[in-house]
């Protein structure tokens, strides 16, 4: 809506006797900060009810009025808006003729809902006025007798993502249409259908809490994957003709040169969603087949920063929560990519962070903004690597210093002499088991005696998925089964072992969200007269167990006992301990 389409809208209502001109002063105010239409304003600052609104909007504008008593909807109709959009927007489908679809709403001037119905649908809109209370309860009843019909007897797996599927097939349909149109016309139309089919992809990504999404050219087509919970799920499959328009958008969106497609790209973007700034980390790659593109989602409003909600076990959190607040020393955290480590180290410094300290960290790239820390990005290509990044920070008065990685010698020489000078050090490392990190230090050529003194402790851990609570179900495992796999005898009677079934609320999948599974080594004497004398890596675990250490393996059993995750999921990302 215009300016001046607003401005005479508002002299109707004071013709009208609706409003005076005060209140329309300061609902214009209002509506100009929030972006939300005039008519829906004034509705919420009570200077108007819905059936004054209703009555204007029919007897001024001309916008007919529905009532939905009066409708039987066909549930071919129902399917052509997804019922999340249908609440959201607080519209309701009626009829559709041709290619012209008839949809009663609150407020038909409200052109940011009358764009997302009609890219949604694919139709053109024709609105017609009706009460919220009318429209929600014609969306309890259709869509509840829509659920019904469609339910099988086993949730399907495609439910989940289907409504982005479907909406893929609209998009590609578009320029099926009927109808000869002006060639320039129809450039703009595919450059807005474009646009808005990467930004659905985005938008259901973060809706299902995807932390990549893969965009995939290949032999047939496009295809669309989101990683959600650690594991690549695809949503969608598109044309050929689709790839080269998706994968410009995409480095449009991060700022990237979309003529050159013979090397790899990387770059960032910031977009909203319903009011989130969301970041993203953009990936480009020459295949044979064209660029594909990885996004990785970044969301600060679906950031976990606490060690309990991580899923860490009382005693860890316990354990860990003593270890960080120790006065200087290096904690190091490992895992292979995606196990969660980043996380981790946010968690810790979100613990100790106060304004008597100054923590700094040296970061590739910042993740997430915290408060009361100095983070820092390296820069490979303006020399600002972590190594030379860790050697200014120590001339910054630092309490605390996090290091994103440790990659290199030099980089580990450094993080080693600010442990050693009084300073607390965070850092990662590839490794497969928590004593693995001391014996790597070494391989990479820091001197035993170094790592022994600096390092005060370590811990592995991995992400598995959790039992989805609303289709969790009992399952039975042998005991016979348990001992082979390392279980402690005196814990198997007391666990009991759980799947989900699938449901609507997981996709199917039996499982929500991830939890963390640890293994923590603190360092006492006895370990570090092992790293002192160069010992394997294997016997350097075997005494942390005598000592009390509890492994990967073991964490993951006790989480699988008492129905956090499944005893699968625990093998998926877990190495049998040696005896």
């Amino acid at each position: 809506m215009s300016r001046e389409e607003r401005k005479l809208l508002g002299l109707s209502l004071i013709e009208a006797g609706f409003v005076t001109r005060e209140q329309l002063d300061l609902a214009l105010k209002k509506h100009r900060k929030t972006g939300d239409t005039l008519g829906y304003t004034l509705l919420k600052l009570g200077y108007l009810s819905e059936q004054q609104l209703l009555n204007f909007l029919e007897s001024k504008l001309g916008f007919p009025h529905a009532n939905l008593a009066n409708y039987v909807v066909d549930s071919s109709i129902i399917s052509l808006i997804p019922e999340d959009i249908a609440r959201k927007y607080q519209v309701f489908p009626l009829m559709k003729v041709k290619n012209s679809l008839t949809v009663a709403m609150l407020d038909p001037l409200d052109t940011f809902v009358m764009e997302n119905i009609k890219y949604t649908t694919g139709c053109d809109i024709k609105p017609l006025v009706s009460t919220k209370d009318e429209i929600m309860q014609a969306i309890d009843k259709y869509y509840k007798s829509a659920r019904d019909a469609a339910a099988p007897d086993k949730p399907s797996r495609e439910l989940g993502l289907k409504e982005l599927r479907d909406f893929a097939s609209r998009v590609q349909g578009i320029e099926k249409r009927e109808g000869v149109h002006d060639i320039s016309e129809d450039a703009e139309a595919q450059k807005a259908s474009i646009i808005h089919l990467v930004n659905r992809i985005l938008q259901d990504g973060i809706k299902y809490k995807a932390s990549d999404i893969h965009i995939e050219p290949d032999a047939r087509g496009l295809r669309v994957r989101f990683r959600i919970d650690g594991i690549l799920e695809e949503v969608m499959n598109l044309s050929t003709d689709w790839a080269a328009p998706v994968l410009s958008r995409t480095k449009v969106m991060a700022e990237l040169d979309i003529s050159e497609k013979r090397i790899p790209h990387d770059g960032r973007a910031q977009i909203e969603i319903d009011g989130r700034q969301i970041d993203l980390r953009v990936s480009t790659f020459p295949t044979v087949f064209g660029e594909k593109a990885v996004l990785r989602i970044l969301d600060k409003t679906n950031v976990v920063f606490s060690l309990e909600e991580l899923g860490f076990e009382e005693d860890v959190v316990r354990r860990f929560s003593n270890l960080i607040k120790s006065p200087n020393g290096i904690i190091l955290i490992t895992g292979p990519t995606g196990s969660g480590k980043t996380s981790t180290l946010y968690a810790a410094l979100k613990e100790i962070s106060d304004v008597e300290k100054n923590v700094v960290t040296i970061e590739d790239p910042v993740e997430y903004q915290l408060t009361m820390v100095n983070q820092a990005q390296i820069n490979p290509k303006a020399g600002f690597t972590f190594a030379s990044g860790l050697r200014s920070v120590l001339r910054q008065d630092p309490d605390i210093i996090m290091v994103g990685e440790i990659r290199d010698l030099e980089t580990a020489e450094t993080a080693v002499r600010a442990a050693q000078t009084g300073h607390l050090v965070f850092s990662t490392l590839h490794t497969n088991d928590a004593a693995g990190a001391v014996t790597r230090l070494i391989d990479m050529g820091v001197e035993p005696f170094l790592v022994a003194s600096s390092v005060i402790g370590t811990m592995a851990q991995r992400l598995v998925r959790v039992i989805c609570k609303e289709c969790k179900e009992p399952t039975h495992i042998s005991d016979e089964v348990l001992e082979r796999l390392g279980a402690p005898k005196e814990r198997i009677d007391m666990w009991r072992f759980y799947e989900g079934r699938g449901c609507a609320n997981c996709k199917d999948t039996g499982f929500r969200g991830r939890a963390c599974i640890t293994e923590m080594m603190l360092m006492n004497e006895a370990l570090r007269n092992l790293v002192v004398t160069k010992s394997p890596s294997s016997r350097i675990k075997l005494k942390a167990r005598e000592m009390g250490m509890r492994t990967l393996r073991e964490d993951g059993l006790e989480k699988a006992g008492r129905g956090i995750t499944t005893l699968g999921e625990v093998l998926r990302v877990t190495q049998r301990d040696e005896a």
